[in-house]
């Protein structure tokens, strides 16, 4: 039997005094992990119930059922596995029903893990589960092969502050913000990018049927050429600012790289925002897909097969300039072939801003053009 995804949040935050005798033994004698950055983003958003109903990274039974079905052991729907690797030195000192400490990747120690399981797993066969194909063109693919032996499961927990960086809002936060603003239904939005016209228009068709808005930029491990983080909010900042009414946008963030799997990774997305509180959530038509690997609305058609999963998807299409309708559209509304059309391309936009020059008007507003051009030059001069 397949459970929707509950509606309660799971709180892992602990206050460091609770583990003070421990904490002077470990620098003795307790071992301890030191996560990289995306581990260490998994490990804050378990323990602040970002990604509840997880209490802790996967043990073998969970990660199994979520590769073969997209459940956890219980029946909960989770399509994509949360999951801690070790190498062979580390895994040496880490042992079931044992405590171990987790280290940030500054080596600070920010909390524990209670070990519950120690195995290996079949990376070539988990990998084409999960993403469709063992091509390691595919970067999910190649980055799953590059994961150490072994896995560690287990619940975590972290002390004091679960707060990623000063945009983080937590999900308890969020909830008790969109209440405060009266917001009975609220549509998160995800990007990996800086605002361009089609996005404003998606976004603001989504807030014609609904209170308010979550803008969630998910923020990580970047490719070479990727907008820098503080771009990427900067430029929300000033988009809602100058083209939003007041009261009608949040702006957050979700650290965590992507995973490119697709349909599978529009269903976390969605669940994610379902326990930042929002209601709805956009899934464009081709969701944290990459190249040609995942079929033309693959991450539209899963939520059908998903079932009700506590929030509802609103589907959409890409959106464009048309000179003939004299304005943003989509194929669903718009008559007219493409000689008419302006496609917001985040290559051409790309390339215009690495040369100091606006991108068209209709692609992106002048004064995000401005202010990413102005950003882009500074981060060169550093």
């Amino acid at each position: 039997m397949i459970k929707p995804h509950g509606g309660y949040l799971i709180d892992r935050t602990v206050d460091r005094g609770q583990y003070s005798d421990w904490i002077q033994r470990e620098a003795e004698d307790v071992a301890s992990i030191h996560l990289n950055e995306e581990q260490f983003q998994d490990a804050l958003n378990i323990a602040n119930g970002r990604y509840s109903p997880l209490e802790g990274f996967m043990n073998r039974d969970d990660f199994v059922k979520v590769i073969e079905d997209m459940t956890l052991e219980d029946g909960t729907v989770w399509p994509v596995p949360v999951l801690l690797d070790v190498d062979a030195e580390t895994v040496a000192d880490v042992h079931p029903g044992e405590r171990v400490g987790l280290r940030n990747p500054d080596g600070e120690l920010f909390g524990v893990l209670n070990v519950d399981e120690v195995y290996k797993y079949n990376g070539r066969y988990a990998a084409t589960k999960l993403f469709g194909t063992a091509d390691e063109n595919h970067p999910g693919v190649a980055s799953f092969h590059d994961m150490d032996d072994y896995l560690v499961g287990g619940d975590v927990s972290v002390f004091d502050d679960c707060h990623y960086n000063e945009n983080d809002l937590l999900p308890a936060e969020s909830r008790v913000l969109f209440r405060h603003y009266g917001w009975e239904t609220v549509v998160g939005f995800q990007t990996r990018n800086v605002p361009h016209r089609g996005h404003e228009y998606i976004q603001k068709t989504a807030l014609e049927q609904v209170d308010g808005l979550l803008v969630q930029p998910k923020i990580g491990e970047k490719k070479s050429g990727d907008y820098d983080d503080e771009a990427i909010i900067n430029s929300y900042r000033r988009l809602i600012d100058c083209y939003y009414p007041d009261n009608s946008v949040v702006l957050s963030v979700f650290p965590s790289r992507m995973r490119y799997a697709g349909p599978r990774e529009a269903v976390f997305d969605a669940l994610v925002r379902k326990n930042q509180g929002c209601t709805h959530f956009i899934i464009g038509r081709d969701h944290a897909g990459v190249g040609d690997f995942y079929p033309k609305r693959a991450s539209h058609e899963i939520f059908d097969t998903v079932g009700d999963i506590g929030i509802e998807p609103m589907r959409f299409l890409y959106a464009f300039y048309c000179h003939e309708c004299d304005g943003m559209a989509s194929r669903k509304i718009c008559p007219h072939d493409d000689e008419s059309r302006v496609y917001p391309s985040g290559t051409e936009i790309r390339r215009k801003i690495r040369q100091a020059k606006r991108p068209s008007e209709k692609m992106m507003r002048p004064e995000i053009a401005s202010f990413i051009i102005d950003a882009e030059e500074k981060f060169v001069e550093q």
